[in-house]
């Protein structure tokens, strides 16, 4: 169940990246790697996916870890 609560957010966070206006939200951006971090998946994991996901409009890895 967490973990498609994580996609859920994951993709509406990805939504929202869309288009001219990027509506960056840092706290879905926080529920997202907080999930995946309950899910016991390393900080490299969590960076790996949101950079593959949300590209240039990813955090740092350092955001990630802190």
């Amino acid at each position: 169940m967490c973990r498609i609560a994580s996609l859920f957010l994951l993709q509406r966070l990805k939504g929202s990246m869309s288009g001219d206006a990027r509506n960056f939200n840092n706290m879905e951006t926080r529920a997202v790697i907080k999930l995946f971090f309950l899910e016991r998946q390393g900080t490299r994991e969590i960076h790996t996916i949101l950079k593959e996901t949300l590209r240039e409009h990813a955090p740092s890895y350092a955001t990630v870890k802190n």
